[in-house]
């Protein structure tokens, strides 16, 4: 009888084991639709630029396209914030070994990390703002600064009261003269008798040489005065507030708010649109390497919203942006690029 019980035990173990493991095969098999809803899933890592995110500037801009390709396309993200420009390399490498599907850098100082790094991850794809570097697998966005900077001359010539407007270069380079001769030609075609006073302080960090240029244009009579200084634009913001009736207009970035009221608008690169098209197109299986254009049409480059400002331009004046902004995604009026010159 005591065998006949022990062999009764073996036999209802050996049951229980054969149930349990039949339990734990239909587990898994329930779990592989998760996996399948999830093979479309986009793993995104951002590197920003050393100045890292609450920089006001690109880090922030990309980090805003970033958190909106997790809200809405559910990307998995990640962000990597490098000291300095010498953590580039190894933090590049990290970010590629994460096995993330999107790479994305911040800056063309990330160029000599990219072409060392992409080689050893064919597989991975990388992204980047305003890079000279190309590779199969590396989207770069190239921002139309000079459609932007036409829109802010168009503005500038139909809000100046004095009839002469400014603008202040940080170096007279080929890069800045492109924002220039935009914002020149925006200016003549809303208003041709417009006078328009280029200058260039030859630094993109001295905002009190950037000051000392804007009292110089407002003496020669420019009441609004547009930069593409980067700090040294910090400068001409100190001067308007210290002079009524001059107005700035900023650039990169919304920085309307740094003298609110006294800056019309400023000249938006739209850096987020950027990272987050890039991890869409990653998801749907579009995604392309080489240069990406983003200028009015595509919503890469814009005036801001002015909020500070707007009660102060007349809906004719709105409506005439609007309008030359059509012109342009149109083709009707065509900027000139000095880079395709």
């Amino acid at each position: 009888m005591k065998k006949l019980t022990a062999l009764f035990v073996v036999v209802l173990m050996s049951v229980s084991f054969f149930a349990g493991c039949t339990q734990n095969n239909s587990a898994a098999e329930t779990e592989s639709p998760a996996v399948e809803e999830n093979d479309n899933l986009v793993k995104v890592v951002l590197l920003t630029s050393s100045g890292g995110l609450g920089d006001r500037s690109f880090n922030d801009a990309a980090y805003k396209g970033l958190k909106r390709a997790e809200e809405e396309l559910g990307a998995e993200i990640k962000v990597i914030e490098p000291q300095s420009s010498a953590d580039y390399l190894q933090s590049l490498k990290t970010a590629a070994s994460l096995g993330y599907d999107l790479v994305m850098t911040v800056g063309n100082d990330w160029a000599d990390a990219l072409e060392t790094v992409m080689p050893n991850y064919p597989d991975i794809k990388f992204g980047g703002v305003n890079l000279k570097t190309e590779a199969d697998n590396l989207a770069v966005a190239k921002f139309s600064d000079h459609e932007g900077s036409y829109l802010a001359g168009a503005l500038a010539a139909q809000m100046t009261e004095s009839g002469t407007i400014g603008v202040i270069g940080g170096m007279d380079i080929p890069a800045i003269k492109r924002f220039v001769i935009g914002f020149e030609e925006g200016a003549k075609y809303a208003n041709p008798d417009v006078v328009i006073i280029p200058t260039y302080v030859g630094s993109f960090a001295d905002p009190n040489k950037g000051k000392e240029f804007a009292l110089q244009l407002i003496n020669e009579g420019a009441d609004v005065i547009y930069h593409v200084a980067g700090k040294t634009g910090e400068g001409l913001f100190a001067a308007v507030k210290e002079n009524e009736e001059v107005y700035a207009i900023g650039v990169d970035q919304d920085q309307d708010y740094i003298v609110e009221g006294k800056i019309l608008t400023s000249m938006i690169k739209r850096v987020d649109v950027a990272v987050f098209d890039f991890a869409k197109q990653v998801k749907e299986g579009n995604y392309s390497s080489g240069i990406h254009v983003y200028g009015v049409a595509e919503n890469g480059v814009s005036l801001s919203e002015m909020t500070y400002t707007k009660e102060l331009i007349s809906t004719e004046i709105l409506d005439s942006i609007e309008t030359i902004r059509q012109e342009i995604i149109d083709g009707t009026i065509e900027v000139t690029d000095l880079f395709e010159q």
